[in-house]
Formats: structure tokens, C-alpha cells, sequence
């Protein structure tokens, strides 16, 4: 799992007075490693910084919070450094147009300086959550505020709830500057551009293309695009059960029509079982599927030779219908729910050794080189076999997981929702994407309230209902998973299991890993199921 980057900014020119930013970065980096969940966060300080220094550091780090402690200016800007190590002006405008230029990710900025508001104000039109202070602010309180703030924020609390916390923590020091910090939300009114009516669409399957609800996933798209370019490319895509790998999947293949490339779609999940029985079977399926999808008018039965085994009639297959020298365009398929044939470990070895031979093929003979892969699954095989027979090891990976606070606030003004109505939502299922889209639809259709939604959630008869109970019969298919679950759901600190148990639940979708164990996902899921494992 990726790691939340909090990035912690600082400057005190030579000419101005010194402040004890290196104590207030220790205290925030102390309320990690004492965070139980301390290996979902990872924290970088950034010294002295200039001017010049600003876009090349975001560029670079890519935060979700970016703290920035120093001195402020009211409504000139904040005081950075020059190469002199002097105080020079970060203005005000372009502040705010910098953060609007890489908002993507950025879920909070807190401004640690003195009257900073204007500066949150501004920045607040294009960020979720900005902090700032509305008059000047002393050391010691700035110090006890980042401590409250972080010591929530890194123990899972929303960015509403570790604000409360850090101005509590000054009042409980009775120091006099608990109001002196703000908070600001991102509003519809500070768009830049307005908002348009949308017809909302159900959140059910892949998110169509061209459709205006569809959230870019940043860097993974991007990654995905680039290496479908790449002869021989071979590319995996992993994330939990519906956080969206279908969504990316059609636009990758969409984005490989576009470069002039022939393209197929396998669900494996509509595979009938019979398929499964034996690889001669299941190759023959696979090439008549994919064969039908281009005009090939031969069955791969009638020239189907035992004596070369399924792989060799397959690849035979390949090279005579699919990838000869009548169209010099490559070939890209996809394979949906590959991890099905995890179930099947004769033909998963088989065929994972097919596929993995291909890729390397691809690598110095131009006929295989045109075959380009794209396989989807949500969980890892753990079936013994040779390093050199897996595609789990070679090619591209793509991660998804869920959407960040950004994403889900973009998501929620195209469906015409406010602020207050996210983050009940957010607390209870996190940036769960399929979680998102439903809670969002139903609440701008009028389908059900706010109240509503919250009150039932964790309940069988709620809006979640059906997805809960879904999770619960896969669990309960295994007593070894009931047990583990009911004691993930009651921990307070993370729990390691087997790789084996991890995996099934990882690809179920509820659970976060950690570097010390894994979580359960969400609230939803942790009352979901303290109730339904109780007994």
C-alpha cells in the first residue's frame, strides 16, 4: 500500500527572527512513530526553502498534507528564502495558482506561519482542507497545535477532528491562542469553474468512457498508457475487489485503439467451469474466444495435435491466425479476473508459464513482439512454482487502491454535494471508489438523505447492504477467515497473519496493510462485522 506523504516545509531567513521549526518537525515526527498506524504515513522536512525550490519539491514528493512552517507576511504572502539565505515573498496569487496547478493529491495544506489566513483563503478554492492563523502565533502554541493536529490526523481521524484537537491541545496547555488557527474547506463558490448539471449515473460496472463522473487515477494511468506503447508489453493490474480496475482497464484498451492497435477483452469470470476440467480444454476456449473476435473462421479443435501439448497448439494457433504477417498491428488483450484460475492450479501453472514465455519471446522475435498483455486480478497466487514461469514478476505493475480525500471532493461536486454531506460519508467508508459512487448517487438521485444512509449503513436492510452481506458469504466459506476477521475487527493495533490469509482478504477488499499487519478497511466494515462475528 502506498504510504500517505505528509510534507514538511520551513524557512527562517537570516534577517528575520528565528523560530523553532526544528522542534515543531520533531514533534510531528514523533506523533508518527508513536501512531499505531505510523507505517501508513511516511514524513519528509524540506530546510530552508526557496522560491525556486517550491515546484521541483512538489513535483517531486508528491504529498497528500503539505505543512509549511515560517513566517508570514497578512496578505503579501508567506517569506520564503533567496539564494542569500534572506527572507523573499511567495505572493499571495501564486501561491494559490501553484496549489491550483498540482491539486491533484494534495488533500490538506497547513500554513504554520503568522496571519496566514489570507493565504488558506486563497488556497482553499483549489485544496480540500487548508489550515492557516488568523493573527500572530507564538512557538510554543504552534508547536502544541502540530502535535494535536498530527497525533489525531496520523491515528486515522479526519483532518475536521485533528484541527478540534491540535487547538484543544493549546487550550488545554492554557496557552491563549487556541482560536488563532483556522480551518477551511474547499467550496463550490471558490471554483473556477462553475457547475454543471449532470445526469447522474448508477454506480454499477466500469465507469464508461467519456463519461464527465469518471475520476482520473493518477500516476497509475498514466504508467498504464505508457507502457501499452512498448512492444511486448505485459502489464499488471492489481487492487482489491471494485476500487476500480475495470474503470482503468477499458480506458488502457481504449488508449491502445487509439494508437492504431487491435484489442480483446477476456472476462475469465464467464468462463463456464467445464473450461476448467483440463488445459487442452481451456486454450481451446481461450483461441476460439479471442479468434471469434477477429473473423477467424477455423475452430482450434480441428487442428488441435496431442502430440504437441495445449501450449504448442495454442502458440501454433497464435502465430497462424492472430499474429501473422497479414496485419502488422499489435495485439493487445486483456484478461479480466485472471486470479479465477488461482482455483485451478494445474492450469494456472500451465498457463502462467505460457503467458510469462510469450512476454520474453516478445523480446527478440518481432511476430510475438506485437502481442501486448494486460492482466487484471485482485489477489496473488500463492501456488509453489518457478520464478521464472510467473508473469507476477516481470512486466509493468499497476496498484490500485482507494481515491484520496481530493478525488472523493471531486466526485461529490459533480454529483452537486456539499461539504457537510462528505465527510460523514468519508469517516464511515474512507475512499472505498464502488463505496463512494453509490453513497453519492443515492444521496444526489434523492434516492435516500444523509441521515438515512448513516443511521442504516452497517446494517443488512442500509444502502450497503448487499455489499456487506457479499463479503460475509465469501468469509464465511472458510471458518479459518471467520475467526481471523472477528479478531482483526476487535484489534486496536494492527494484526500479521499468514501471506496466504492476507492475500484472500486484500483481494476481498477489507482490509489495509501495514508494515507491522494489516487493518480492517473502514468503519463500515469494522461495525458491519463486529456485529455479524459476535457470536
Amino acid at each position: 500500500m502506498d504510504k500517505k506523504k505528509v510534507l514538511l516545509l520551513s524557512a527562517n531567513p537570516s534577517n528575520t527572527d528565528r523560530l523553532r521549526v526544528e522542534a515543531e518537525f520533531r514533534e510531528i515526527e514523533e506523533c508518527c512513530q508513536k501512531s499505531s498506524l505510523r507505517d501508513r504515513f511516511a514524513i519528509v522536512a524540506k530546510g530552508a526553502v526557496r522560491i525556486d525550490d517550491l515546484q521541483p519539491i512538489l513535483l517531486q514528493e508528491v504529498p497528500r498534507v503539505v505543512h509549511f512552517s515560517g513566517h508570514g507576511a497578512a496578505e503579501n504572502g508567506l517569506v520564503l528564502e533567496n539564494d542569500a539565505g534572506d527572507w523573499q515573498l511567495a505572493p499571495t496569487e501564486a501561491l494559490a495558482e501553484l496549489f491550483r496547478i498540482l491539486q491533484n493529491g494534495i488533500d490538506c495544506v497547513v500554513l504554520n506561519a503568522c496571519f496566514s489566513q489570507v493565504q488558506a483563503e486563497a488556497i482553499a478554492r483549489y485544496v480540500p482542507y487548508v489550515l492557516g492563523m488568523n493573527q500572530a502565533i507564538g512557538d510554543v502554541a504552534a508547536i502544541e497545535f502540530a502535535k494535536g493536529f498530527y497525533g489525531a490526523l496520523f491515528e486515522g481521524k479526519s483532518v475536521k477532528d485533528a484541527f478540534d484537537l491540535g487547538k484543544n491541545l493549546i487550550a488545554l496547555k492554557n496557552i491563549p491562542e487556541a482560536q488563532t488557527p483556522v480551518l477551511l474547506e474547499r467550496s463550490y463558490e471558490s471554483q473556477v469553474l462553475p457547475r454543471v448539471n449532470l445526469a447522474i449515473e448508477e454506480p454499477e460496472g466500469a465507469v464508461r468512457i467519456g463519461s464527465q463522473f469518471y475520476i482520473p487515477r493518477s500516476p497509475q494511468e498514466e504508467q498504464a498508457f505508457k507502457a501499452i506503447a512498448m512492444p511486448h508489453a505485459l502489464i499488471r493490474l492489481k487492487s482489491p475487489d471494485r476500487m476500480g480496475k475495470s474503470s482503468l482497464l477499458v480506458r488502457v484498451l481504449e488508449e491502445a485503439r487509439r494508437l492504431g492497435n487491435r484489442t480483446t477483452w477476456l472476462d475469465l469470470q464467464k468462463c463456464d467451469r467445464r473450461f476448467f476440467e483440463n488445459m487442452d480444454r481451456f486454450l481451446q476456449w481461450f483461441c476460439a474466444v479471442i479468434g471469434r473476435d477477429f473473423g477467424v473462421k477455423a475452430k482450434p479443435t480441428d487442428d488441435w495435435d496431442e502430440m504437441f501439448g495445449a501450449n504448442g497448439n495454442c502458440e501454433e494457433f497464435f502465430e497462424r491466425y492472430l499474429l501473422n504477417d497479414d496485419d502488422d498491428r499489435p495485439l493487445v488483450i486483456a484478461i479480466e479476473n485472471l486470479d479465477r484460475i488461482f482455483l485451478h492450479e494445474a492450469i494456472e501453472v500451465d498457463f502462467c508459464g505460457l503467458l510469462r514465455g510469450w512476454h520474453e519471446q516478445g523480446k527478440h522475435d518481432r511476430t510475438w513482439g506485437k502481442l501486448r498483455l494486460v492482466l487484471a486480478y485482485s489477489m496473488e497466487s500463492f501456488t509453489t512454482k518457478d520464478i521464472n514461469q510467473s508473469p507476477f514478476n516481470v512486466g509493468t505493475p499497476i496498484d490500485l487502491d482507494e481515491f484520496t480525500t481530493t478525488q472523493v471532493h471531486e466526485l461529490a461536486e459533480l454529483h452537486g454535494l456539499s461539504a457537510s454531506q462528505i465527510e460523514p460519508i468519508a469517516e464511515l467508508i474512507g475512499g472505498h471508489p464502488y463505496l463512494v459512487r453509490l453513497a453519492f448517487y443515492n444521496l444526489a438521485s434523492g434516492a435516500n438523505s444523509l441521515e438515512q444512509i448513516i443511521q442504516s449503513a452497517s446494517t443488512e436492510v442500509g444502502l450497503f447492504g448487499k455489499h456487506l452481506t457479499t463479503r460475509l458469504a465469501k468469509v464465511e466459506r472458510d471458518g479459518h477467515l471467520t475467526e481471523v476477521l472477528r479478531s482483526l475487527v476487535n484489534s486496536p493495533q494492527p494484526i500479521r497473519f499468514d501471506l496466504a490469509t492476507t492475500a484472500k482478504l486484500d483481494g476481498m477488499g477489507l482490509i489495509l496493510r501495514t508494515e507491522t499487519g494489516v487493518i480492517i478497511r473502514n468503519e463500515l466494515y469494522r461495525r458491519y462485522f463486529q456485529n455479524c462475528l459476535s457470536n
